[in-house]
């Protein structure tokens, strides 16, 4: 924790942050079990990420969410998974809309990834101590291969993928 203390000053000393977000900082990391700290030391890096690959929307009419990013933004079709959602093509990534509970909000997103192999990225994970799951379900996609799914500390889900899935 000393090492975070000091760079907590560091950055209020080259006015990165305020006196008021040094005081909040300071004071959550020595509080009770700070869970910003803690997942701070137990992160290490699993992959080299290089695009955002994709974004899934939860919508409430997929076939109406679908024809208004096509005729708003010119998107063309890419593929239809099983599972009812259309996948709209963004160069090498692609916009989902999907049938999916609270409509009106990402569901997730996803981070296309060098070398990508869910198994090895999993065990990977696993090293470093923090939770993700490999879903092998081929109603979730049209194009095979397993998905690896994490959420971020505020409870993002995020998913990784080959550089240029196309769902």
């Amino acid at each position: 924790m000393e090492r975070e203390i000091d760079n907590l000053v560091t950055q209020y000393e080259s006015r990165g942050l305020t006196r008021r977000q040094f005081v909040a900082s300071l004071a959550a990391m020595v509080g009770a079990g700070s869970t910003s700290v803690r997942a701070a030391r137990q992160v290490g890096q699993v992959a080299q990420g290089r695009t955002i690959n994709h974004v899934s929307l939860a919508v409430s009419d997929v076939p109406a969410s679908a024809e208004f990013y096509q005729q708003l933004l010119g998107l063309d079709v890419v593929s239809r998974p099983t599972n009812g959602g259309i996948n709209m093509g963004l160069s090498d990534g692609f916009l989902g809309v999907y049938p999916i509970p609270e409509p009106g909000r990402v569901h997730h997103f996803c981070i296309g990834v060098d070398d990508y192999d869910a198994d090895r990225i999993k065990g990977r994970f696993d090293e470093i101590g923090y939770e993700a799951r490999v879903s092998r379900d081929p109603a979730n996609r049209t194009s095979g291969g397993d998905q690896l799914y994490f959420s971020d500390p505020d409870g993002t889900m995020v998913q990784l993928g080959e550089n240029g899935y196309q769902g």
